[in-house]
């Protein structure tokens, strides 16, 4: 779930939030399936490795949330060489869901290398409104597409006040920052020796400041004032070819102080942690096997998923604990807090390298609490079954449908045990 954090760092603007502020003024944008159905699309080992592993790749996670909602997340990075030392990039993201890291990204990179494994990079990020284009550094060490470490520095808005004094004021606003935002950020992928595998992505940004004024009134109409703080990190260690663990951490706070009405302020305090075994119980014979040697079977099998070098059949155990926190806004809804403990076991089948059945179950014991006298608003189980199927195409292409089914038998409505659909691709060019 916390690896698809890492694809695209890259914080959102207030706008880009689908519902004007994060707070849960109604707890059902929130609702006790929102993070089990995260977890459904989580991007597993095989497709974390293909994402990292590429310079010219599309990723798309699509499924239902609700009668009424989708999520949407679309990650796509592409690279073309323009000179001897220059390399010319772009960077997409996408995400429309319901949680704070909403947001899109289009962002052009003209990258030039220094010496050896060193780079500079420029960072502009066009927009419509020229008052919201961004611009940025970026100092990279990379030995190779998927080991590398990228320090990022922004300028959020870089023109706003340059076209607000200048333009035409055709909307009848001028509204000026106090203070810029700026953000750094760090992203890293890296290995130590053949075993262990980690990454790290990392958003930093300043407390800006902004004043909102229209033109035909010289009085302030109000300001706005935020900040974010949100890290993730994930470790991956292989203990033997039939044993592996991974761990991914995401710790995040973002400050909002926004006017509705009257001034309001408050803080969005986010904590996750997933923990995952790995299981392959016929790897040991697999890597027995004439040629079978990690290095002999990727010669011999290049385009072999690493489930079928693996013997073919993986079982994954993995728990999830999530904790959120909203303190401060306004006296109607000045806290609210959620906790969520899910469980998963997924069993994994190839079929002639191409194809692959996974199925399985999860489940979210779900609280959530309002401010005194608000107290408990729900305290509940959340449990399904996964059904998917993925076809895999191409060295790292993938495509997976993915139906689940609800074991909650108060929860079946119009299509009785139907819970939510998803399809999950991942395309190399």
């Amino acid at each position: 779930m916390l690896a698809s954090s890492l694809i695209g760092v890259s914080p959102s603007r207030a706008s880009d939030i689908p519902f004007e502020r994060s707070f849960p003024v109604y707890p059902e944008r929130y609702d006790s399936e929102y993070a089990i159905d995260i977890l459904t699309m989580h991007f597993d080992r095989e497709w974390r490795d293909g994402w990292y592993g590429a310079d010219n790749i599309f990723a798309m996670r699509f499924g239902s949330l609700n009668v009424e909602q989708w999520n949407l997340e679309e990650s796509l990075k592409f690279s073309a060489a323009v000179a001897k030392r220059w390399r010319v990039r772009y960077w997409m993201e996408m995400r429309h869901s319901l949680d704070e890291r909403a947001g899109e990204r289009n962002e052009l990179e003209l990258e030039f290398r220094v010496k050896g494994p060193m780079y500079l990079s420029l960072l502009l990020e066009p927009a419509f409104w020229k008052r919201e284009t961004d611009a940025g550094m970026c100092l990279q060490h990379r030995l190779a597409v998927d080991r590398y470490v990228r320090l990022i520095f922004r300028v959020r808005d870089f023109a706003n006040d340059f076209a607000y004094r200048h333009g035409e004021h055709i909307e009848g606003e001028e509204n000026l920052y106090r203070i810029q935002p700026v953000e750094a950020v760090l992203d890293a992928r890296e290995e130590i020796g053949s075993d262990v595998r980690f990454g790290f992505g990392g958003i930093v940004t300043n407390t800006w400041e902004k004043e909102y004024r229209k033109t035909d009134v010289e009085t302030l109409l109000f300001a706005e004032s935020a900040y974010r703080r949100d890290g993730a990190l994930w470790l991956e260690y292989e203990i033997d070819p039939a044993l592996l663990a991974d761990f991914d951490m995401r710790i995040a706070e973002l400050y909002d102080r926004y006017p509705e009405g009257q001034a309001v302020a408050g803080t969005h305090r986010v904590r996750e942690f997933v923990t995952r075994v790995w299981w392959y119980p016929y790897a040991r014979a697999a890597a027995k096997a004439p040629g079978s040697t990690p290095k002999e079977a990727d010669d011999a099998a290049e385009d072999a998923s690493d489930l079928v070098r693996r013997g073919g059949f993986g079982v994954c155990a993995g728990l999830e604990v999530r904790r959120e926190r909203w303190s401060g806004w306004s006296a109607a809804t000045s806290g609210f807090r959620k906790n969520e403990t899910l469980l998963f076991l997924l069993f994994q089948r190839s079929f002639g390298g191409r194809h692959m059945l996974e199925w399985g179950y999860l489940a979210d014991q779900y609280r959530s609490h309002g401010e005194a006298p608000q107290g408990l608003i729900d305290d509940r189980w959340e449990n399904r079954l996964k059904l998917a199927y993925e076809v895999r195409f191409r060295r790292t292409g993938r495509c997976r449908i993915i139906e689940t089914i609800d074991l909650d038998r108060e929860d079946w409505g119009q299509f009785s045990i139907h819970d939510h659909f998803f399809l999950m691709l991942l395309l190399d060019f």
